[in-house]
């Protein structure tokens, strides 16, 4: 199609805007319907945020693309030229003299003001020109913030733009966050570069501070910021980063290292005997006499001999053995001998891995309250490491105790804050949360210590600053009750399986956006939710990283060359 010179043009300080749309008939304060110019042809993908100028130019309307419609007047269906097509034959200057356009249909989002959106009062009206989005001269007009405004950070480019990022409401990430995907979408790039901008939130008078963060890193994603700390000593605005291991790590020589240990005074006897039980079974099945023995064990035990849960299950095991025994034997004796016969052997495999094999027991633990203190007065950056070099041959019911102890400690830390009225706030992030708070339905992977804590979090914890993130390659493997509790949404590609589920959670996408949920490109994502301070779903490429994400990239071709191919 050749460029129409009759289209007047915008100017933004003296630069020309070219038109890349003309409004045609049948526009309503919802939608519209427009004709692409050739440069927008260029320019426009589904999913795009564009400027329509309305009544000659008093108003403009931001609009969302939903759909691109190619149009060429000889290829119609059941035109005068199928037979020509049916048999692959090529009519002469069809291309070259046919009438050829691109048809563009339009969500009517709001009126540009001068703070925010406001409703579409009035139809744009055939001929009114459609352009680009200059967000930087618009941000007020279109976001209701500006770049600098406190507590507003500013996420990737709306897509189809090179510099138009989305402002997101730090305030509201107290109503928790998720972020979904399939291996090899981004998301946990994206989860790193959100922690980045975390990491300096501008809060007034050119002043900036960082939100406290403890990540549980499945797989070594986040180690690189771990690693600039180590060299640069600097990250944003975080006083300290910390590496969180296992005491078997080779890893926990390094500095800011710190080996992962709990103490077990945390939980209920109940709680207690139910992990102990069920690691024993592998987490597949919660045998309610044992249980309800070992707890009778326990609390008896603490009674008699004064000594704690973790006291009694590491250095004083053996009394813990006496009182089973003799709890068990005679006649009318409260557990049956086959019943304590079984808890012994679950006491024995817990005491022989939790406690000697992976060292994670203690009397004085490294995970405590005062870490919670410390690292929320001092805000820092918490790296939980579950890799293969952070957890080496560490199972995941053990990766659940440690989750669900770390999320009790969190909600009993911040509950005190709030009481005494010492307001504090930290986010959460939980990689592979279906992991530590399962969808029993659709995600069998039987009990978990975590899931009641997390989902005690989800529901309570906004009230007291402890804000969930959410990540998850399969959004339908997760507890509904934790998944309801999210209130913002950054959605990468994800599998078929799993569009409906997050659909239905999230709210509801335009259809557009639902169709492209399977499909997206690396990188690209629906923002959607209580952050986002448009307050309507957008499509966003990620932001590049400070830092690089070194842990997360894999060279297999140059292994494969250097290791067998021909010199």
């Amino acid at each position: 199609m050749g460029g129409n010179s009759s289209l007047t043009s915008n100017s933004v300080e003296g630069v020309e805007l070219k038109p890349i749309g003309i409004v045609l008939s049948g526009s309503s304060t919802s939608s519209a319907r427009f004709q692409l110019t050739d440069y927008g042809e260029e320019k426009v993908v589904e999913g795009m945020l564009v400027l329509v100028e309305a009544r000659g130019g008093r108003e403009k309307i931001l609009a969302r693309i939903e759909n691109i419609q190619p149009v060429n007047e000889f290829f119609r269906e059941g035109d005068a030229w199928s037979e020509v097509r049916r048999r692959g034959l090529e009519v002469p200057l069809v291309r070259e003299v046919a009438k050829r356009y691109v048809l563009v249909d339009a969500t009517l989002l709001g009126r540009l003001t001068g703070s925010g959106l406001g409703d579409v009062r009035y139809p744009p009206e055939p001929g009114d020109k459609v352009y680009l989005l200059d967000v930087k001269r618009y941000a007020k007009e279109v976001f209701g913030v500006k770049i600098g405004d406190p507590g507003i950070i500013w996420y990737g480019t709306i897509l189809g733009y090179g510099d138009a990022p989305v402002p997101l409401n730090v305030e509201n990430l107290t109503m928790h966050l998720g972020v979904f995907g399939e291996t090899g979408s981004g998301k946990s790039y994206g989860v790193g570069y959100l922690i980045e901008l975390l990491s300096r939130i501008p809060v007034g008078n050119g002043r900036y501070a960082a939100l406290p963060v403890i990540v549980v890193d499945a797989n070594g994603d986040y180690l690189d910021y771990h690693k600039h700390y180590l060299e640069y000593n600097e990250l944003g605005e975080y006083y300290n980063v910390v590496r969180l291991v296992f005491p078997k790590s080779r890893a926990r020589y390094q500095p800011y290292v710190r080996d992962i240990t709990i103490n077990l005074d945390i939980f209920t006897a109940r709680e207690i005997a139910e992990f102990i039980i069920t690691y024993k079974t592998g987490g597949y099945e919660l045998n309610e006499l044992q249980v309800a023995g070992l707890e009778k064990v326990l609390r008896e035990a603490v009674e008699a001999t004064g000594y704690s849960y973790t006291e009694l299950l590491t250095s004083r095991i053996d009394e813990v053995y006496k009182l089973l025994e003799d709890m068990s034997t005679g006649k009318g004796a409260p557990i049956h001998h086959q019943t304590a016969k079984a808890i012994r052997a679950a006491l024995d495999k817990f005491h022989d891995d939790i406690v000697r094999e992976y060292g994670i027991v203690s009397l004085k633990p490294t995970l405590n309250l005062e870490f919670i203190d410390e690292i929320t007065l001092k805000p820092s950056l918490v790296i939980v490491d579950f890799s293969t070099e952070g957890a080496p041959g560490i199972p995941l019911p053990v990766k659940q105790l440690v989750i669900g102890y770390l999320a009790r400690i969190l909600y009993k830390r911040f509950t005190e804050y709030k009481s005494r009225g010492d307001e504090r706030y930290l986010l959460f992030i939980i990689e592979e949360v279906q992991n530590y708070a399962p969808n029993p339905r659709n995600y069998p992977i039987a009990w978990s210590l975590a899931r009641d804590y997390l989902a005690l979090i989800a529901t309570q914890g906004r009230k007291f600053g402890i804000c969930l993130g959410l990540v998850s390659q399969r959004p339908a493997f997760v507890d509904p009750v934790v998944l309801s509790m999210v209130n913002t949404w950054i959605i990468h590609r994800i599998s078929p399986e799993d569009v409906s589920y997050v659909v239905k959670a999230s709210g509801g996408l335009p259809k557009g956006m639902e169709r492209k949920l399977t499909s997206l490109p690396r990188g690209i994502a629906v923002l959607y939710g209580q952050m986002n301070v448009l307050g309507f779903p957008v499509l966003v490429e990620v932001g590049r990283r400070r830092v690089s994400h070194v842990m997360g990239r894999t060279r297999l071709v140059d292994t494969l060359r250097r290791l067998y191919g021909r010199r």
